[in-house]
């Protein structure tokens, strides 16, 4: 009975669950929980210590690579210009031309070489060897950099070659003009004082005015708006009296029901192939049937440029029912850049093909042919009346040749 007893304990104690207080833990289970934690601590330890030595040998491997690749650059550096220096000093085409344009700078003080009907034949082949430069340049802007290398865009550069004369020639003038105000306190710039100054700032204050009546003018863009509204610059007009009194003559609407008169009364819309006549007097249009008729040349250009803005989507003063309006009168649209300009002979076919369809044939063929032709742009200048503001284009100054100077307005208009 007693061993029963005992067997019956042993049993009933193994089935329940062994507590330990805390208060008077088992030595031996306190030994085991010392000896696993030293042991973790010091494997942690071990970790810790051979990353740490990982770390500094990255970090030293690292310094290492960039003192080579410092190095290394520098090394391209002084090669790259030793290439370059001898290049520019083989005995070739290009290196020739750009000798003699450095000569050209000593002698002249830039780089833009203007030519005149009296200047030599090497200087109107600097000339042209310069403007190919510039299209070349544009070219390897776009991506396209077969046409020239990169070392001798640095090269051009270093001699201060002008690559936009349009905005040199603007920024010339924009300094003349800050220069002026300094001086005077005012915009308004007297003809006797300077007329190509004068005429500058009368071609900002015409782009202002049809820039806010919603024509497009590409040569006042918001940057120079910026500029010019830094320096407070007064966009009205020098003679408030003298302003058209009617804005809306100039709208779309009121020019496209001129342009419909024009066409009623010749048969065709090209009014700029009309000026050379008008301007003769001579034959049965020796005189516009309307005076109003010399303003549309402009108007044609301006539409046939938002056209380009409507194809793409962007904010322009035409709408579908207008370019539809325009096409049924006749207007011819600018082709896309991309596709292929005929000129030289294929050209002179169509010219000889059409040639005895009239004159409206054969416009409209040249058209056809020059994307970048435009109404009022590419023909003989509009003739200004009295009263009445001449539809023109203005041209930035500096872009005329000697004989231009002196002339006043007549010689920034075409």
């Amino acid at each position: 009975e007693v061993v029963v007893h005992h067997n019956r304990q042993r049993q009933t104690a193994e089935q329940q669950p062994t507590t330990i207080s805390s208060s008077n833990p088992c030595p031996r289970f306190t030994v085991i929980i010392s000896l696993a934690m030293s042991n973790v601590k010091g494997e942690a330890d071990h970790i810790a210590e051979r990353s740490k030595r990982e770390l500094d040998m990255a970090e030293a491997a690292l310094e290492n690579a960039q003192r080579q690749l410092e190095e290394a650059m520098e090394r391209h550096a002084r090669a790259k210009i030793h290439f370059v220096e001898a290049d520019l000093q083989r005995n070739c085409s290009w290196n020739n031309m750009y000798k003699r344009l450095t000569e050209y700078k000593v002698e002249n003080g830039d780089t833009l070489v203007l030519t005149t009907k009296d200047s030599s034949a090497d200087i109107k082949k600097l000339a042209k060897w310069v403007q190919n430069q510039r299209v070349h340049y544009k070219y390897h802007m776009n991506g396209d950099k077969k046409h020239i290398k990169a070392h001798r865009i640095d090269a051009l550069n270093a001699i201060g070659f002008v690559w936009n004369v349009l905005e040199h020639s603007w920024d010339i003038n924009f300094s003349r003009l800050e220069s002026y105000f300094a001086e005077h306190e005012h915009f308004n710039v007297p003809k006797k004082y300077s007329p190509k100054l004068n005429n500058f700032v009368t071609n900002l204050r015409k782009a202002m005015r049809r820039k806010r009546e919603g024509l497009l003018q590409k040569e006042l863009t918001e940057e120079r708006i910026i500029r010019l509204n830094a320096i407070n610059f007064n966009w009205e007009m020098k003679h408030p009296s003298r302003q058209r009194s009617v804005g809306e003559n100039v709208q779309f609407d009121y020019l496209y029901d001129l342009l419909v008169d024009f066409k009623n009364n010749y048969g065709h819309i090209q009014v700029s192939k009309m000026l050379p006549l008008w301007r003769k007097g001579t034959g049965e249009a020796g005189a516009p049937a309307r005076k109003e008729y010399k303003r549309l040349p402009f108007f044609i250009a301006s539409v046939r440029n938002e056209q380009e803005l409507f194809l793409q989507g962007k904010p322009c003063a035409l709408d579908e029912e207008r370019v539809r309006k325009l096409t049924e009168l006749g207007m011819k649209w600018k082709k896309p850049a991309s596709e292929p300009r005929l000129i030289g002979v294929k050209r002179k076919k169509i010219e000889q093909a059409d040639d005895s369809n009239g004159l409206d044939a054969s416009a409209d063929n040249i058209n056809d042919a020059d994307p970048i032709a435009e109404e009022g742009i590419d023909d003989e200048e509009p003739i200004a009346d009295d009263g009445i503001e001449a539809a023109c284009v203005e041209i930035p100054e500096g872009h005329g040749t000697e004989n231009d100077e002196g002339k006043g307005n007549e010689s920034a208009t075409v």
